[in-house]
């Protein structure tokens, strides 16, 4: 079982990305912070409930889809790796 959550470089600047849109829209930070604290909750509830996620194409990753977001991961016997993750709204073949 997966003891620990890691975010792919992929992962990282897609976090940044969502949450520099978000603060631009909302003109506030507010929205971005409770995003974020979410998104961990999501993901360490996954750590117990690793296989709750929806099986891909891809064997080997793993879909979360949680609120408006597409949260890609894999795992291994160590830990959840957040591949990418994005906005339903957003065009995810760019």
């Amino acid at each position: 079982m997966a003891k620990r959550i890691i975010f792919s470089k992929k992962a990282e600047l897609d976090l940044a990305r969502i949450i520099e849109f978000n603060d631009l829209r909302n003109r506030s930070n507010t929205y971005s912070k409770k995003f974020f604290k979410e998104l961990i909750k999501r993901l360490r509830l996954l750590l117990k409930q690793p296989f709750s996620g929806i099986s891909t194409d891809n064997d080997s990753v793993l879909l979360l889809i949680w609120d408006n977001y597409y949260v890609f991961y894999k795992l291994d016997d160590e830990q959840l790796i957040v591949s990418t993750i994005y906005h339903q709204k957003e065009n995810i073949d760019r």
